[in-house]
């Protein structure tokens, strides 16, 4: 199975796909709203909208209203009201995210790639502001939901490229205060992506089990499978060989859930199993590579997913840093980090591991993967937790709630 095959996968993957689309859409903002001249940027950043809208209320929706607007048969008053919510509260997320980065020390905040990232937000905000307040005609909606699918792919690559400036600026920021901006920034960034990627999808409705991005009859077993296969490949990739994933447990499970939230959560756990495993196999000179074992269980409000790996282990002096941004286990010379400590190097290697995304993204060494599928994973009131083995292995546990039996309860 090639990495193309993986989009038949349901609906395609907006996680392992956003990349390949990401130029197209930079272009869309650029011509859309160019910065021609510095003084531009001088203006945007003191705009007094943007402080206006930041000091609105965050207005917060539950999931059991944002499934109220897909609820079939999809009519276009729901379809009206979905997008009015949307026209209306994006821009007061914007802002505040606009607003935390204008907040940063100066010279972080002149960073290239951490400007880059002020100017997308800055670019979309006031490109939603461009739509009338109220929606109420379909070719305006249309219009409406296209410019969401543009902004959403133009932000695929916002977390590796503020990931690259923070490199590039820790020597003046607290490591603390770097984690509770990024912790802040991605927790916020979910937020604005379900609610425009469920819009969106309300436009896209081809299976009766979705409404909108969420999946009421989501089989954890066929998503792990995909997300095998294309972890495989992408291991086969690196290091010319991978082993073999094996799902077992309760496999005809069925629950309400996110698809591409689990389907980042899986990939990067399995990324870390399988090159745990492939280099553990050749440093002890096994023959050939123990499985990678995904056991699925349900319970009355819980599903389980357990990930179970012979790949070493981590030292129990690393384990306290295992969800920290700035800890990975990759060599300094494998992600371009030279002799950099790896306490220090928050985030090293950006750059060069970025050059293989185009292969579906690097496998290990950005640093983020584990911290920010935990963050997804807890999002909806669940959680994830690894157990070390040192010598041996790890097993990763993964508690995901099931949505549909707590929907009045999670917001976004």
């Amino acid at each position: 199975m090639t990495i193309s095959n993986i989009r038949g996968f349901n609906k395609p993957s907006k996680f392992f796909y956003d990349i390949l689309s990401s130029h197209q859409s930079l272009q869309f903002f650029r011509n859309t709203r160019p910065y021609s001249t510095q003084h531009e940027m001088i203006v945007s950043f003191y705009d007094d909208k943007v402080t206006k809208y930041a000091e609105k209320s965050i207005r917060p929706v539950t999931l059991k209203e944002l499934i109220r607007f897909g609820q079939p048969p999809l009519s276009t008053s729901k379809l009206f009201e979905s997008a009015n919510y949307t026209r209306s509260e994006l821009p007061v997320r914007l802002a505040r995210r606009v607003k935390a980065l204008q907040n940063l020390p100066f010279i972080v905040g002149t960073n290239p790639y951490i400007k880059s990232i002020y100017k997308l937000y800055f670019d979309s905000f006031e490109l939603i502001r461009s739509f009338p307040e109220r929606i109420n005609n379909e070719e305006t909606d249309k219009k409406f939901a296209e410019m969401l699918r543009n902004m959403v792919s133009s932000h695929s690559d916002n977390i590796p490229t503020l990931a690259k400036g923070f490199q590039e600026c820790k020597k003046y920021m607290l490591s603390e205060d770097i984690k509770n901006f990024l912790d802040d920034m991605i927790h916020a960034r979910i937020g604005t992506r379900l609610i425009a990627e469920q819009h969106i999808a309300l436009h896209d409705l081809n299976n009766s089990s979705y409404i909108g991005i969420i999946d009421t009859k989501l089989e954890p077993r066929q998503l792990i499978q995909s997300c095998s296969n294309f972890v495989k490949e992408l291991c086969e990739i690196h290091y010319g060989s991978t082993p073999d994933i094996l799902v077992n447990g309760q496999i005809d499970t069925t629950f309400t859930y996110v698809p591409v939230h689990l389907e980042y959560i899986i990939s990067e756990i399995l990324k870390n199993s399988c090159r745990a495993t492939v280099e553990y196999t050749q440093k002890i000179g096994r023959v050939e590579f123990p499985h990678v074992t995904v056991t699925i269980s349900k319970g009355k409000n819980f599903i389980g997913i357990r990930v179970r790996d012979q790949g070493g282990g981590v030292p129990a002096k690393d384990l306290p840093s295992i969800f920290d941004y700035s800890y990975t286990t990759v060599p300094q010379d494998d992600i371009g980090g030279g002799s950099c400590n790896t306490k220090e190097n928050i985030f090293a290697g950006v750059s060069k591991m970025a050059m293989q995304s185009g292969l579906g993204g690097p496998i290990a060494g950005l640093g983020y993967g584990l911290p920010l599928a935990r963050i997804y994973a807890k999002y909806f009131g669940g959680s994830m937790d690894l157990i070390s083995l040192h010598g041996y292995g790890c097993d990763v546990f993964l508690k995901l709630k099931q949505i549909d039996e707590s929907l009045d309860d999670l917001q976004i």
